[in-house]
């Protein structure tokens, strides 16, 4: 399930249709803040992944 979330092409056509069904009851901003919102989210979780990667170093004593 989770590789599944996490494949691109289903985040862009999640993103795509949460955007359609906002602008369907006509709440959607507009699209340019739209996209920020959306580069922030996807930066954000690119950032944890990669973080998660690193290894835990011992405290120096």
């Amino acid at each position: 399930m989770k590789k599944r979330l996490t494949n691109p092409l289903f985040i862009a056509a999640a993103v795509g249709l949460a955007y359609q069904v906002l602008e369907k009851y006509g709440v959607a901003p507009d699209f340019g803040t739209w996209q920020i919102g959306v580069d922030l989210v996807t930066y954000a979780l690119i950032g944890s992944g990669v973080y998660s990667t690193f290894k835990k170093t011992e405290p120096v004593e």
